[in-house]
C-alpha cells in the first residue's frame, strides 16, 4: 500500500500549516487587523467574542485590498461562556480584520480571542 495523508500536496511542493492565536481588545466603533501574512494562505479563521459593547463583531478577510468575505460573531450577553464562529476559506487571504461595530463611549471595548490555521505551499 502507498502512503496516505489527510491533505494532498498542491503542485510540486509540500503543504505547510501554521496556527496563530491571540487576544484582542478593540474600542467600540473601531477595527483592528489581527492577522497579516506576506504570502496569501488558505485556512480557518476562528473568533471567540467574550464580551463587549457591540451586538456583533464583524470579521473581514482580505487578499490585498480585495475583500474575500466577512462573517459576524454575535454577542451572547446572557451567557457566561461567550460565542465562537469559525469559517474555513479555500480562497487565498493575507489579512484578517475584526470590527467592534457599536459606537458606545471609547472607554468601552469588545474583547475575545482569535485563531487562524493557515495552509500554504512550502516554496
Amino acid at each position: 500500500m502507498g502512503n496516505c495523508c489527510c491533505c494532498p500536496d498542491r503542485g510540486n511542493g509540500e503543504l505547510l500549516t501554521d496556527e496563530v492565536c491571540g487576544n484582542f481588545t478593540i474600542a467600540c466603533g473601531e477595527s483592528d487587523d489581527v492577522y497579516f501574512s506576506q504570502q496569501p494562505v488558505t485556512g480557518t479563521v476562528s473568533v471567540f467574542y467574550d464580551n463587549g459593547c457591540a451586538a456583533n463583531l464583524i470579521v473581514t478577510v482580505f487578499n490585498g485590498a480585495t475583500e474575500v468575505a466577512d462573517f459576524q460573531v454575535p454577542n451572547s450577553p446572557l451567557s457566561n461562556v461567550g460565542n465562537t464562529r469559525a469559517v474555513t476559506f479555500f480562497e487565498a487571504f493575507d489579512r484578517v480584520q475584526i470590527t467592534c461595530t457599536d459606537n458606545s463611549p471609547p472607554a468601552n471595548a469588545c474583547t475575545g480571542k482569535f485563531c487562524i490555521t493557515a495552509h500554504y505551499p512550502s516554496s
